[in-house]
């Protein structure tokens, strides 16, 4: 030992000589720094006390010792171990050992190295982890995923084939990983030639590939598989290397093949619904149009040709991009089916939307579109019915706007008018104010009423305008209404001289289904016109008659009556028309707001008069 003591004290790794019995009688430097001790003396003592303790699997010294008594030697030996027992700190090592014999070969001592490889183990327990969780993942992928390495040669040599394998190929990976043609040799001998080429060529470029082919089983059932692969990282000097998957698409195809036989059925079938039919074979440049399909656009069956741009060519230039765009999605699979609305140009010059709908109904063996089948259905008429739907939608908008902005205007106005009505009524009551105050005072107030008055109609009118009034759908007895609306005129008819005829039913069984109190103000404002625009001593009658589903409450006058230029001009808002008098009192919109009212409820007023011989205004209401 002494002869080796430079060699064992300045050795990067630890060494260690030990007793019999286990007990280390020498530690050098580097091991007493493994072990983070202050000393080869503190670490001889630590280690006596210790025993097992140093190693974190519990009997991991006793197969290190049965290793070393039985071979003589232990070579490699990694454990997880703890590097001060006070500081708990683990860490991974490899220890050598060997056993030293007397020339009786009774055993002396033995020595060993102990060198730490935390950063190697730990590594390869990561690599480990990360396998297992890729090999987890990928019993999830319904396909057969593999790795492959191509020779300069051409030879292929498997490094990884998932379990899938044997459902679709009906092999083991054990078959696959020893044979490097065991997957190519099952391709269908029609397309081997043509896909082999391909294959070589994407190899060669260092291109994806993806492509569908036919495979034949040993048992001789035929599939349909994707190829999808790219370059990898190379295993093979000189040479390359590819990972990909294969899926099963047989019973896709099985799909695409009887949606191709049944193809011209198809076709037939959709011509009877009046939609232009399209027939593309894509790699030979020729597309058939039905001559429904030509008639849609104004053409005889000779007068447009047999080619994809026939119609490409008269689609307008803002659309043809985003059909461009739509056609190419459904040619790579991104979208299951094509479809596009685009506007076409006809033979006279006017332009209709198309509603354009295709599907690939055959591929070659590398995926691309060889025939693919659709329609052309007009959609002009349902274009413009959109058009016509956002342009009544944004007036609705702004009618609403309007509406909201009249109905805080009359907000604000209100605060003040009432103010001043409230003002007015108390000058009214000063018994102090002279006959001619209190004459300008009645004016203020009758013209602050008014103004209510006038708020009050335009705002109904607003709502009735832009269909936001609330109408109730509830029984209103029409006689109980009338009574109501008799009392709020009876001083007017009296002041003018005017007779109220009644003849409606006494009971209350005539009723209709509409807002009560919207009733009530047309009745009423039906009446007050019938009894200001009257004659003096003149008579206004009400009576009531069923017609179909509505009850016709008429309210008739012996008023001067109407002229036809009158009668067009009645119900505009703010025209007010004069009686032989002169004009009467009014807001100018009693009548308007009346029959905007009638018809949120479902119901119409019109009126039939003549110059000289009175009017009749009808409200019409639906029975209850």
């Amino acid at each position: 030992m002494d002869d080796f003591r430079s060699l064992f004290d300045f050795m990067p790794i630890g060494a260690y000589r030990a007793a019999a019995d286990g007990t280390q009688l020498r530690a050098n430097p580097a091991l007493v720094r493994m072990s983070g001790h202050r000393s080869e003396a503190e670490h001889l003592l630590q280690a006596a006390t210790l025993g097992d303790g140093w190693y974190v699997e519990p009997g991991r010294r006793a197969q290190f010792l049965q290793r070393l008594w039985r071979e003589g030697s232990v070579v490699g030996f990694e454990s997880e171990v703890f590097r001060n027992v006070a500081g708990g700190e683990r860490i991974w090592v490899r220890e050598n050992a060997h056993v030293v014999r007397d020339e009786a070969g009774a055993v002396r001592y033995y020595e060993g190295t102990v060198e730490e490889v935390s950063d190697r183990v730990r590594e390869r327990l990561e690599r480990q982890r990360s396998q297992a969780q890729l090999e987890q993942l990928i019993t999830l992928i319904p396909g057969v995923v593999f790795r492959v390495a191509i020779a300069p040669d051409g030879y292929r040599r498997y490094t990884y084939v998932s379990d899938f394998v044997r459902g679709l190929y009906g092999l083991t990976p054990a078959e696959v990983l020893s044979d490097g043609n065991a997957l190519t040799r099952l391709r269908h001998p029609e397309n081997a030639n043509q896909l082999t080429e391909a294959a070589s060529r994407a190899i060669e470029q260092d291109q994806p590939l993806n492509y569908e082919a036919r495979i034949q089983l040993r048992n001789g059932q035929e599939k349909w598989v994707q190829v999808n692969s790219a370059p990898a990282p190379g295993e093979v000097p000189g040479g390359r290397a590819r990972v990909g998957v294969l899926f099963d698409i047989t019973e896709r195809k099985q799909a695409e093949a009887d949606i191709h036989a049944q193809a011209d059925l198809w076709k037939s079938a959709l011509e009877a619904t009046g939609d232009g039919v399209w027939d593309w074979r894509v790699q030979e440049g020729v597309e058939t149009l039905s001559p429904q399909c030509k008639a849609l656009y104004g053409f005889a069956p000779h007068e447009l040709p047999d080619t994809p741009d026939a119609l490409d060519s008269l689609t307008h230039p803002d659309d043809r991009a985003r059909m461009q765009h739509d056609r190419e999605a459904h040619f790579s699979g991104r979208s299951a089916r094509y479809v596009n609305e685009h506007r076409v140009r006809c033979k006279d010059g006017q332009w209709k939307w198309i509603l354009s709908r295709g599907l690939v109904i055959s591929r070659d063996a590398t995926g691309q579109p060889l025939r693919m089948v659709g329609t052309h259905t007009d959609i002009t008429a349902a274009k413009l019915a959109d058009a016509l739907r956002m342009e009544r939608d944004r007036a609705a908008a702004a009618d609403l706007a309007k509406s909201q902005f009249l109905s805080r205007v009359s907000h604000e106005l209100r605060t003040p008018l009432n103010a001043i009505l409230g003002f007015a009524q108390l000058l009214e009551l000063d018994p102090g104010s002279g006959e001619r105050q209190q004459g300008w005072n009645r004016q203020v107030l009758a013209s602050g009423r008014h103004l209510l008055a006038l708020m009050d109609d335009i705002l109904d009118m607003s709502s009735a305008q832009t269909g936001h009034v609330t109408v109730l759908q509830e029984q209103v007895p029409l006689r109980a209404v009338l009574e109501e609306a008799w009392a709020m005129v009876h001083s007017g008819a009296n002041e003018h001289g005017v007779q109220l005829v009644d003849e409606l039913p006494a009971g209350q069984a005539e009723q209709v289904r509409a807002d009560r109190k919207r009733v009530k103000q047309i009745v009423s404002n039906l009446l007050s016109n019938a009894v200001k625009y009257n004659r003096a001593q003149g008579w206004v009658r009400v009576s009531l008659r069923r017609q179909g589903g509505q009850w016709a409450l008429a309210v008739s006058d012996s008023g001067p009556g109407l002229d036809t230029a009158q009668q067009a001009r009645l119900f505009n808002a703010f025209d007010r028309l004069g009686a032989e008098r002169g004009p009467v009192p009014g807001t100018g919109l009693g009548l308007a707001l009346s029959r905007q009212l009638a018809h949120a409820m479902g119901g119409e007023i019109d009126v039939n008069s003549l110059p000289g011989a009175g009017s009749t205004f009808t409200l019409r209401l639906p029975a209850a």
